[in-house]
């Protein structure tokens, strides 16, 4: 009886057990839902496992009074209205069985496709992800774009709606031939026979300047990268050729006249003193510059694009890969698009052209872009986020000699600097005890975004800013000032920026404020300041003049008296000596006249560029002759040019006599006048061909053919 008892227990047990075990294992498991509220204004999403869970959560949304906007049992998407949502409801969601994720809504539109006919012939506008761009920004034309090039024709009706111009109505300046009309009008060039005929040239500089700013969506031509305002700075004539003086000029001429971002599509092969000072001149005003990386094919950038504060461009193909002709090196920045680029033209046409002087631009264009939808940004704010944010083209991460940091993204720079954005843009390096100074702080981002509050905060270490300015209100983009106080001791103010943009608060890096006295200043700054103070306060600028007007004058006055004053006596002893006779004068300089010009050319001939060749290869030419390289139906590879010297193992070796410039695309030519006899070497840069051209005496009265 009592083994029976025992084994009934054990069963009841086992039954109890046995049920329970069966109904923890029919008990579903609470879910782990991935929560990811990134704009606490928009609707939210939720994703469920199941039907089952759907339904759980759709009774759950009616029985809180929620309303539900879009719902999908299929998928187990559901969108709610975020009116009334709060963050506590949002926790109970989750916690609902079954549910996967909650998240912000994001809106989703069509990417905008524009109208211009020729926009499938641009493979680099999608290479680059421009159209996605433009759904944020299409640009403004409060940026301006200084083309430095052969100029720009602006009456192209794809062009001129864009061009920048000043107050009387030009468009730019002409270094070439020192006037205020930089058009690209290419009046000079041979046809592929070697006949003069106009208006052939491949008008490089309109061509940069479609890639920038063509008009876009005007149902012609094509679409250029952003529209903002095209400067024309002419610095090189129709045949690409210019001088670092040229280009310098057109630096500092584009600085000088409000441009934002400079594009050089040109380059030379060493540095020089009068290009580097006018980068740095742009650098040190935040224009944003931009240059080709050459065309050579070498491992080296050439200048001014491998300056520092220029972002070097090379060009990559159709299938994002280096050109072949694209420089690179540690210099190298970014790569677009550059083989093939279809772009405007002169006389209302277009053609295609290749070289990183084509994929320039674009980085250019895109530049334009990030600047129209965030104006705060500097200059160095533009090339870090561009180098950031591109496409990486090899297999290691990060930056190589090769391609650089990858190839330029419109879409991802643009929108990294439209999103919402507070930053510290200008403060004392430091403040003097018991001093006020100045705090100004950017709020960007948005289209545009209402900032509901912003405000500073401060004080005495990096983890306690106890001290809060007032608040201020407004929309983006908008510039915002306060002024702090420093204390009466040495010390360190920390400041940081806030705002509350579209209800996210968003703050600045913190910025430092050393506090103390003022530097000591050596004896020749005392100088300067008191020199300074005595002309410009006590005395007065025209005061000043005026005095050392007098003090000049005085010393003048005293020696032209005392020499008059010695004649006068040499004249008289010499009219009462009877010994006296006149010294004989001192002998003139003879007159320097100018060298004459050199005689026009007797003959011309001609030089063939065609398949990587020189036809001929040996030329005999009289003295006096013109010699023509004309480079014939030849696209690739761009960027070459006639150097005098000689190649051999260890390379080149220029000898100064002449150098051409880039022959850049078919048509493209280049003459040099022969005046004495002898033999000259010169090779082609880039493919490395030799050839050479032998002069000989002219006898008159011969009638002479060029032979090879």
């Amino acid at each position: 009886m009592r083994y029976t008892s025992l084994l009934s227990v054990v069963a009841v047990v086992a039954l109890v057990s046995s049920g329970l075990l069966v109904q923890a294992a029919a008990a579903p498991v609470k879910s782990h839902a991935l929560v990811q509220i990134t704009d606490p204004s928009a609707d939210i999403d939720v994703q469920v496992a199941d039907g089952t869970a759907f339904d759980s959560v759709v009774r759950y949304i009616a029985d809180q009074g929620l309303k539900t906007k879009f719902s999908s049992r299929d998928t187990g998407i559901l969108t709610i209205d975020r009116n009334g949502v709060t963050s506590a409801e949002i926790g109970s969601i989750s916690q609902l069985d079954g549910v996967v994720q909650i998240s912000s809504e994001a809106k989703v539109k069509a990417a905008f496709s524009p109208n211009d006919p020729y926009l499938s012939y641009q493979w680099g506008l999608s290479a680059i992800h421009a159209q996605q761009a433009w759904d944020i920004t299409t640009g403004k034309h409060t940026v301006v774009v200084a083309v430095l090039d052969t100029g720009i024709d602006w009456n192209h009706p794809d062009i001129g709606p864009n061009m920048w111009n000043d107050s009387n109505g030009y468009h730019g300046y002409n270094f070439i031939d020192g006037n205020r009309i930089p058009m690209d009008d290419n009046i000079n060039s041979y046809d592929k026979n070697g006949n003069w005929i106009p208006n052939t040239y491949t008008y490089h500089g309109t061509h940069v300047a479609g890639v920038v700013g063509a008009v876009i969506d005007n149902g012609i031509g094509i679409a250029g990268m952003a529209q903002v305002r095209l400067m024309a700075v002419k610095v090189m004539n129709d045949s690409g050729e210019g001088t670092d003086a040229t280009v310098a000029s057109g630096i500092r001429w584009a600085v000088d006249n409000g441009a934002d971002i400079i594009t050089m599509s040109l380059g030379v092969d060493g540095m020089s003193l009068t290009l580097g000072s006018a980068v740095q001149y742009a650098s040190n005003h935040g224009v944003v510059e931009v240059a080709a990386a050459g065309n050579s094919g070498s491992s080296f950038v050439s200048y001014p694009a491998a300056y520092p504060s220029v972002i070097a461009v090379g060009a990559v193909d159709q299938q994002s890969r280096r050109a072949s002709f694209s420089n690179f090196g540690t210099e190298l920045d970014l790569m677009a698009p550059g083989v093939q680029i279809w772009s405007t033209q002169g006389s209302d046409s277009y053609q295609y052209l290749s070289g990183t002087s084509t994929a320039a631009p674009y980085v250019a264009g895109v530049a334009a872009l990030m600047l129209s939808a965030n104006p705060s940004l500097t200059a160095v704010d533009v090339g870090m986020y561009l180098n950031s944010t591109a496409t990486d083209l090899t297999t290691t991460a990060g930056w190589d000699s090769s391609t650089g940091w990858g190839i330029v993204n419109a879409f991802a720079a643009v929108q990294q600097v439209s999103a919402p954005m507070v930053r510290i843009s200008d403060y004392p390096t430091y403040a003097a005890p018991n001093s006020t100074f100045e705090v100004t702080w950017i709020v960007s981002g948005g289209t545009p975004g209402a900032i509901s509050a912003t405000y500073l905060r401060w004080g005495l270490s990096a983890t306690s800013l106890t001290s809060m300015s007032t608040q201020s209100t407004g929309n983006t983009f908008a510039t915002f000032y306060y002024n702090i106080t420093a204390p009466g001791q040495n010390a360190t103010i920390y400041v940081e920026a806030f705002a509350n943009i579209d209800g996210t608060m968003y703050n600045s890096a913190a910025v430092q404020v050393p506090v103390h006295p003022a530097p000591a200043k050596d004896l020749f700054s005392q100088f300067l300041e008191s020199m300074n103070r005595f002309i410009f306060k006590d005395l007065g600028v025209v005061n000043f003049f005026l005095l050392v007007a007098v003090l000049v004058a005085i010393p003048i006055i005293v020696i032209g008296a005392r020499a008059r004053s010695r004649r006068t006596r040499a004249e008289a002893l010499a009219a009462s000596s009877p010994r006296y006779t006149a010294r004989p004068s001192a002998p003139q300089p003879a007159y320097m006249s100018p060298p004459p010009p050199p005689p026009p050319p007797r003959y011309e001939a001609y030089i063939d560029l065609v398949g990587h060749d020189v036809m001929p290869a040996t030329i005999r030419v009289v003295e006096g002759t013109k010699v023509v390289w004309v480079n014939r139906n030849w696209a690739p590879p761009p960027g070459i040019s006639v150097r005098s010297g000689k190649l051999d193992q260890m390379g080149e070796h220029p000898d100064g006599l002449f150098q051409s410039g880039m022959l850049i695309a078919p048509g493209d030519y280049w003459s040099a006048t022969f005046h004495r006899i002898g033999t000259y070497e010169y090779y082609l840069t880039g493919i490395w061909k030799s050839a050479r051209i032998v002069v000989e005496p002219y006898r008159p009265g011969t009638e002479y053919r060029p032979a090879s």
